[in-house]
């Protein structure tokens, strides 16, 4: 696995922050796609 599958592994949750200007960007879109197939919950900022 990569380094945000370990990071991932060692968390109860994800804060999701999107900078209204520029949108999501692709990593984010990534992370979130992880952090969501790892049943983790997204806090929206």
């Amino acid at each position: 696995g990569g380094e945000v599958e370990r990071t991932l592994s060692m968390v109860d949750g994800v804060m999701l922050l999107v900078d209204a200007s520029e949108g999501p960007l692709p990593q984010t879109r990534f992370v979130l796609r992880k952090a969501l197939e790892r049943g983790l919950p997204p806090i929206v900022v």
